[in-house]
């Protein structure tokens, strides 16, 4: 069997973007390179991936609520009594929104924001995508779905996220449009 090292590195650089600029689908991926490489190796791999868009989260965040309009945001009631909710467990919040399919930008947004240390934010998030990412792993080894079916899952899910943006963009543009006289 060859090295899964290609494979992983290109799942590496996948789940990077994934977890940070451009929000993909994860398990028809990470069901494909489980077929290659161990579950822990895919885990790790997006773990660390994960890590480092942590780092990247914790520092834009943080710089762009010091702008004025942003920081007006977190003087609302909604803002601060969501901040005070993952105050009250943050490590464990983080790392249940990562492991889960939770929406996550909660937390990448509140947890920055809250003051809550970077390295702890960071690790909480690695291990948190560690854990779904290896269960997922663990699933597509003990299932060996065939690939021409992920990459038709992988689609389906695209699909999916270009339809719900067109669709809260024509509402927003609706929303606005009655808005105006």
């Amino acid at each position: 069997m060859p090295s899964p090292f290609r494979e992983l590195a290109l799942y590496f650089a996948f789940m990077l973007v994934a977890f940070s600029v451009v929000p993909q689908p994860l398990a028809p991926a990470t069901l494909f390179t489980a077929k290659l490489a161990p579950p822990w190796a895919v885990a790790l791999a997006a773990a660390v991936a994960a890590a480092i868009a942590a780092v990247v989260d914790h520092v834009v965040v943080r710089r762009a609520f010091s702008l004025k309009r942003l920081a007006d945001i977190r003087q609302t009631q909604l803002f601060q009594r969501a901040e005070g909710w993952v105050k009250v467990a943050p490590f464990l919040t983080t790392t249940s929104f990562a492991a889960f399919p939770l929406p996550f930008l909660i937390v990448r947004v509140l947890l920055p924001l809250s003051g809550y240390p970077m390295g702890k934010y960071v690790a909480a998030v690695a291990i948190g995508r560690f854990a779904r990412i290896f269960v997922i792993a663990m699933v597509g080894r003990a299932l060996d779905i065939p690939t021409p079916l992920l990459i038709a899952m992988y689609g389906v899910s695209i699909l999916a996220m270009l339809c719900a943006a067109i669709i809260r963009r024509r509402r927003k543009s609706a929303a606005s449009a009655a808005k105006s006289p």
